[in-house]
């Protein structure tokens, strides 16, 4: 692991062999803060789809309420099917793709990346006990009929199975709040395997102590596409915050934010594309 500079960055910290190193000075280690957990054991299923490109300012269409609605429907119905396999079923209607996007959406543009630029405004997140569940879950009928749903509805739809890689803490999905959904594209992970995960992870671990320092972030379960899985996104960052004024102005005014969270990230060929969300009403 080198720095801009090609020195290592500390003798003290291990990161992944060949993993790029940007603004290193500007770094606050997670793990001095105590603020990274092992894994979870759970299976996730990640469902995703565009259905009206998201704006601030713009309210949800008589159409998309529907679809919300028909939505939240089939979820009880899931998790009344399911109650053995399933732990909770979450809905998920994004609001901004803020700040923070753009770089990425431009490296993958410039360089001809064939990956689904995300722009998904719906989000069906089903948390089971473990992988194999999941996958069975996913096969349901109930499932399949939310899967159905969105199809009909979406321009798009993404959907794999994921499981939790590395964590702040858990997610609380039982209050509504700011909901950030990363998704993030690393252009050479094919190529580079298990090296190009580690990297991914790494990257993501050495940026996260960035949020938890400066932008309120006490929680963050990212999804990682479990083996044999088909996804754009290697990985998926999911986190939570109480009120939209815990994170814009970080997204806004901290400079920092480009200089070291994003230019790490590109640094290693990884492209972020955030999306911030509230549960669907």
């Amino acid at each position: 692991m080198t720095s801009e500079a090609g020195k290592p960055v500390s003798d003290m910290e291990e990161w992944p062999a060949g993993m790029k190193i940007v603004n290193g000075h500007l770094a606050k280690d997670i793990r001095e803060q105590g603020m990274i957990q092992p894994p979870n054991s759970f299976g996730y299923i990640h469902l995703a789809a565009e259905v009206e490109r998201p704006h601030p300012l713009k309210r949800n269409s008589a159409e998309k309420k529907a679809l919300l609605a028909s939505l939240k429907t089939a979820a009880a119905a899931l998790r009344a099917a399911e109650p053995e396999r399933v732990q909770r079923v979450d809905l998920f209607d994004a609001f901004v793709i803020p700040p923070g996007s753009k770089e990425g959406r431009e490296l993958i543009a410039r360089s001809g990346y064939d990956v689904h630029l995300a722009a998904f405004d719906i989000v069906v997140l089903v948390e089971c006990s473990d992988v194999d569940t999941a996958r069975s879950v996913r096969d349901s009928e109930a499932f399949v009929t939310i899967q159905n749903l969105l199809t009909e509805g979406a321009s798009h739809t993404h959907c794999f199975v994921g499981s939790n890689a590395k964590r702040i803490a858990e997610v609380d999905h039982d209050r509504d709040g700011i909901f950030l959904f990363n998704y993030f594209y690393a252009a050479d992970i094919a190529a580079k395997g298990a090296d190009g995960i580690d990297i991914l992870l790494g990257v993501w671990e050495y940026t996260a102590g960035w949020w938890t320092a400066y932008a309120n972030l006490t929680n963050s379960t990212p999804l990682q596409p479990v083996a044999g899985e088909k996804s754009d996104y290697s990985l998926i960052n999911h986190c939570r915050w109480d009120r939209l004024a815990d994170i814009l102005p970080h997204l806004l005014f901290r400079p920092s934010l480009g200089r070291f969270v994003l230019a790490n990230f590109t640094a290693n060929d990884i492209m972020a594309m955030p999306i911030l969300y509230r549960l669907a009403k």
